[in-house]
């Protein structure tokens, strides 16, 4: 079958694996039309195709899912299953199954059909849900498969957390692969183990044409120790890289163990490539997604560059006149320099010329689009927002289409003859569009940037504006991978009319306003660089320590934006959701000192801080009695809040005594005495002004154990060493259990921050809490109660998302 296989050019086996099963036949000197009988050369034949092609010896399943990813195909075989999608090819090749990503058989714990048709894959990260009309068939091979490996397995995978101090105990985590030995003189019931493999999840899908991956790796590491026999179940060998026997093992300022997280780092770092690679339809040494060179280093001075030369590379009339004068000894087609000038009629075929003539259709589409955007062709019914979406859809569903679309707009624009008089104004506008959005190949980018440039430095030239505006798009598209959201009517109409940027509303604590000029590329970091340098913050390491969230349904969802995502994307977005959504712009990391020299900082983190201290949450009382000395300070703290509204004249009645007490302590006083402790400190901080005022507030607080904290209210835990409910403090020094009542610190100890579990959590995001430290999101065992909340997805480790 192998054998017949390989030489039907089976459409499930790549060029490359083709090439190596071809040497093996070259090298043992089989015939491939006959064969060979020789039964050793036969058994490395199969093993090297059981091996090599990735879903030859599987059964293929009709399936679909809500994973995102598109699976149309489940393939289940010895080795795992994988979700699979049918690719489309040319012509003159066949369709294939591109692998979206591979599951092992010790990734999967059991199989579930809850209901008709759906498949529930209980993985050790993750839960996969399927719809597939052959379910129960494909549960049947899956369990088949899963008891034959588990039968005498030597390998355990963790179902559950199981932390202890006990030096003697083996501590791991949900997801841990671990490898059981025998041991003599243990208790009943137990067993001794040793983990061989943490576990790599994949916490978000990849993004492609972007760096971030959003994946996080735990440690690998050879400790020993006695377990509970319930929290673990049997579990397949696993498929993992064998590390070095001998290693080093560096240490960090704690004493613990960093080296074994590097090496994970790198193993993992194989797997992202892996799954990358295979996200990429496309493999065309022309169309790569390579940034190996910057825009501001390419040499694009003289003529290499210029579109004609592009065109005499690459465009179909230039491949076929070049055939001609072959035939025809001599003869001279078209100029190239003819082929990149605007044309009155529509193509049939594409400029470029593709090996897959499926793509002649796409592109004629959209040169027709094209035209009719410019008014050169009737709109029989369409808008200008049909066409635009047909054409960055076109072009960004295909991708070899983007050069394509590039090279017509292009086309169209230059020594345009049309009778409308705005046809090449438009044509320029479509092209700040595409600039916008999609990034061409690096073939093209050095054409289409000395296109623009060209455009700019010529004097006179009536589009030198748009064409530098041009050249920016395309650089933060390179940059930040280009705009997701098609434009709304509302910002097409803005940028046919020549404007291209929006005041945009943000919200800082205590209500205060900001409306920041958003251009069409301008992305999250570039809201947070503004508000930054505004409150004085210049040092790129303080930037990393505030994000923007976007807020819709009155502050009940609330979510993290990576810094890199287009805010005009968001609003887009979000309004058909939410017509009042809001940008919300907040500090999330405390780990620089505190600037008490700005104002807008200063009353920034002044109101953030302010309702996380009323509520007692920032300063821990043993036992809820709080001395003299600590009593006077929070009078002292009444005070200075009463001077920071700003007004100067008047002592501070008893109620509003009160609203400036964090009611655990108010009720410690009468509130007469309150109010005698506040006035005495009026009398010293009586000179100062609000902005002075709220800096002595902040230099104060900032001195209690929790300033710098997000705070959740934990409502179960599943460790007995966490008695809920509680409060969970999260910040830079880990995260720290207090009592609900008394806001007093557990006895179990705080967490390390260096040794988190990457999960996701539901958070408790009130407007007036400031959501996160670094590693907010990684919280093991914990369920959380939601509070005018939202799902929040786990990000990177500094909400860099």
């Amino acid at each position: 079958v192998v054998h017949d296989t390989f030489s039907e050019a089976c459409i499930r086996i790549t060029q490359d694996e083709r090439q190596k099963m071809k040497t093996l036949f070259v090298e043992n000197k089989v015939d491939q039309v006959s064969g060979t009988h020789d039964e050793s050369v036969k058994k490395k034949v199969v093993t090297m195709a059981r091996d090599l092609w990735e879903i030859y010896f599987s059964r293929l399943f009709p399936a679909s899912g809500s994973v995102g990813t598109g699976v149309q195909v489940l393939s289940v075989s010895h080795k795992g299953i994988k979700l699979l999608k049918m690719v489309r090819s040319s012509s003159a090749a066949s369709d294939y199954f591109r692998v979206l990503r591979p599951y092992s058989y010790s990734d999967i714990l059991f199989v579930s059909i809850p209901s008709k048709n759906m498949l529930e894959f209980n993985l050790t990260n993750e839960k996969l849900i399927l719809f597939s009309a052959k379910a129960p068939q494909v549960k049947h091979m899956i369990d088949y498969f899963l008891t034959e490996l588990k039968k005498d397995s030597e390998y355990v995978v963790a179902v559950r957390n199981y932390i202890t101090e006990d030096r003697s105990l083996l501590s791991f985590h949900k997801g841990d692969i671990i490898r059981l030995q025998h041991m003599d003189g243990l208790e009943a019931g137990k067993y001794y183990g040793c983990i061989v493999r943490k576990k790599v999840m994949l916490l978000e899908e990849l993004k492609r044409d972007t760096p971030e991956f959003g994946w996080r790796f735990g440690a690998v590491y050879g400790k020993s120790g006695v377990f509970p026999s319930e929290y673990v179940r049997p579990v397949a060998a696993p498929d993992f890289l064998v590390l070095p026997a001998e290693r080093l093992e560096p240490r960090d300022r704690q004493g613990q163990v960093a080296a074994s997280a590097a090496v994970a780092v790198a193993m993992g770092s194989a797997v992202a490539a892996h799954e990358l690679d295979l996200s990429t339809e496309v493999v065309n040494e022309m169309y790569g997604d390579t940034l190996s060179a910057e825009l501001d280093d390419l040499p694009l001075h003289g003529g290499q560059y210029h579109m004609a030369e592009f065109a005499k590379k690459y465009f179909r009339e230039a491949q076929r006149n070049r055939s001609d004068q072959k035939a025809k000894k001599g003869k001279e087609g078209r100029d190239p320099v003819d082929m990149v000038k605007f044309s009155k009629s529509p193509i049939q075929e594409s400029l470029i010329d593709f090996s897959d003539s499926g793509m002649n259709r796409v592109a004629a589409d959209i040169f027709l689009a094209i035209m009719k955007f410019m008014g050169d062709f009737p709109l029989k019914g369409q808008t200008e927002q049909d066409l635009v979406t047909t054409i960055l859809k076109l072009s960004g569903d295909h991708g070899l289409m983007k050069d394509e679309a590039y090279c017509q707009v292009m086309k169209q624009v230059t020594a345009n003859t049309s009778s409308k008089p705005d046809s090449c104004q438009r044509g320029w506008r479509l092209l700040y569009i595409l600039t916008a959005f999609h990034r061409c190949s690096d073939v093209m980018k050095p054409f289409l940037l000395k296109f623009l440039q060209d455009a700019c430095a010529i004097p006179g030239v009536q589009y030198q504006g748009i064409a530098k505006a041009c050249e920016q798009n395309l650089r933060r598209t390179f940059q930040y991978g280009g705009r997701v959201q098609h434009p709304n009517s509302m910002e097409l109409k803005a940028m046919l009319a020549g404007r291209s940027s929006k005041r945009q509303l943000f919200l800082l604590p205590g209500g205060i306003e900001r409306h920041l000029k958003i251009k069409t590329c301008s992305v999250a970091l570039d809201a947070i660089e503004e508000l930054c340098y505004e409150m004085g913050l210049h040092r790129a390491e303080a930037l990393d320590e505030y994000a923007v969230f976007l807020v819709t349904h009155r502050g009940q969802n609330v979510r993290p934006l990576n810094k890199r995502e287009y805010i005009l994307d968001i609003a887009t977005e979000a309004e058909p959701v939410d017509a009042n959504y809001s940008l919300w712009f907040r500090r999330v990391i405390w780990s620089l000192a505190l600037k008490l020299d700005n104002e807008l900082y200063v009353t920034m983190h002044y109101n953030q801080v302010l309702p996380d201290y009323l509520k007692a949450l920032l300063s821990v009382v043993p036992q809820g009695k709080a001395s003299e000395q600590h009593l006077q300070q929070i009078a002292r703290l009444a005070a200075l809040q009463h001077r920071a509204k700003g007004d100067s004249i008047y002592l501070p009645t008893l109620r509003e005594v009160q609203e400036c007490v964090p009611p655990q302590f108010y009720s410690k006083q009468g509130s007469q005495h309150w109010l005698n402790m506040a006035t005495q400190h009026m009398q010293q901080v009586q000179p100062l002004n609000p902005h002075q005022a709220r800096a002595q507030f902040l230099g104060l607080v900032s001195a209690f154990p929790m300033f710098g904290s997000s705070f959740f209210y934990i409502q179960s835990s599943s460790s007995a060493s966490i008695h809920a409910p509680c409060i969970l403090a999260v910040n830079l020094n880990g995260l720290h259990f207090l009592n609900k009542d008394t806001h007093t610190r557990r006895l179990s100890p705080c967490i390390d921050a260096c040794v988190w579990d990457v999960y996701a959590v539901r958070l408790c995001c009130k407007p007036n809490i400031s959501l996160g430290s670094t590693g907010l999101e990684k919280i093991n065992g914990l369920r959380l109660q939601q509070d005018r909340g939202a799902w929040v997805s786990p990000s990177a480790q500094r909400f860099g998302l």
